[in-house]
């Protein structure tokens, strides 16, 4: 759009070009995507060179998140590191909540050395409004085509791609909250089933591609019925609460605890060097909940029957490898609980 003489444009047809591109932006759900194709036409309406993206990376801090069309910004050293949310022309539009055009940037109060060195000559700043406040700005860059302040129409404009970008913003946190929820439990704040299998299939092939061992554990609370039936669910949440603290602050942080529902957790244990490791680590993991599990009750004490299968020595797929370990915790129960069960059996080390 930039090849075109956007200066020979009246406002009817600004607004017709604006309005042909923001219908086409409504079609778009990838939201790199989506601001490429924005700031594209954005830039083109206002004859600049490029957008960049700012958002805020905390309370008082911004960062630069995308950019279109503005290589030599992106390669200053400013735009990899977060800023003060006051700083800069991006800071004192989003405090006064206005677009604010600064037509000779170098010279200018707000203006950074590192952008002044990179050859910008004059922005258009434009906070992104968001449904509690502003989510950031879009800053139009002007390097090498001449800067002409913005007509009333082409702020209008310019104003409207903001709101759009503002709500596209809104949308992809939205995207991302859902998706967080989908591979999250509600309760435990763990890992889901559905986050577990993901997690398991890439475990897998590390194990192969390091040669290492991959240990899957199932785990299920002995006297956790009891609890529920004689305490009560509430009192029921709160010992899985307690188990699950248990298990996160035993395992480390390459390893995964997901919680499957009801009374069922499972661990991966990943770089693993001997079943002799494997084994101080499960047993660690029931030893803990028994310890730490029950808050103090002594009365309605839980423990732990834990079943686990060693990849890749079982060479199965992720299903399997899970009815296996879970086969395992059945075996452990059956045995009294307490206990850890590693399939198959002549994995175990015996005893001289």
């Amino acid at each position: 759009m930039r090849d075109m003489d956007q200066s020979t444009w009246d406002d009817r047809q600004r607004w017709e070009i604006a309005m042909r591109a923001t219908t086409g932006l409504l079609k778009i759900f990838s939201f790199p995507e989506f601001f490429a194709a924005a700031a594209k036409s954005l830039a083109g309406l206002l004859g600049a060179d490029g957008v960049a993206l700012i958002v805020y990376d905390g309370p008082e801090q911004l960062r630069y998140k995308l950019f279109h069309g503005l290589e030599q910004l992106n390669q200053t050293p400013i735009v990899k590191f977060s800023f003060s949310a006051s700083q800069g022309t991006v800071g004192r539009a989003l405090a006064s909540g206005q677009a604010l055009f600064t037509p000779d940037y170098p010279n200018s109060a707000d203006a950074m050395p590192d952008f002044v060195t990179a050859g910008l000559r004059a922005n258009l700043v434009l906070p992104l409004p968001g449904p509690a406040g502003f989510t950031g700005a879009i800053a139009v860059a002007w390097l090498h085509h001449e800067p002409t302040p913005p007509s009333a129409t082409s702020l209008a404009i310019a104003e409207m791609f903001a709101a759009l970008t503002g709500s596209a913003i809104y949308r992809e946190a939205l995207e991302k909250q859902l998706e967080a929820l989908s591979l999250t439990d509600p309760l435990t704040g763990l890992p889901n089933r559905r986050a577990f299998m993901l997690r398991l299939t890439n475990a897998q092939k590390r194990a192969c591609r390091n040669q290492s061992l991959m240990a899957l554990a199932v785990i299920d609370l002995d006297g956790f019925k009891q609890i529920n039936d004689e305490l009560g669910h509430a009192a029921g949440d709160q010992r899985l609460l307690l188990a699950a603290h248990a298990i996160e602050g035993t395992i480390r942080d390459i390893d995964m605890v997901a919680r499957f529902g009801g009374d069922e957790f499972v661990v991966i244990l990943e770089d693993l060097r001997s079943t002799q490791e494997v084994l101080s680590i499960l047993n660690r993991i029931v030893a803990a909940i028994g310890n730490n599990g029950n808050g103090g009750d002594e009365q309605h004490k839980i423990t732990a029957s834990l079943g686990a299968a060693l990849y890749p020595l079982d060479f199965s797929e992720p299903e399997t490898l899970l009815r296996h370990a879970d086969e395992a915790m059945y075996q452990a129960k059956r045995q009294g609980g307490n206990q850890v069960t590693l399939l198959p059996q002549h994995l175990i080390p015996q005893p001289p």
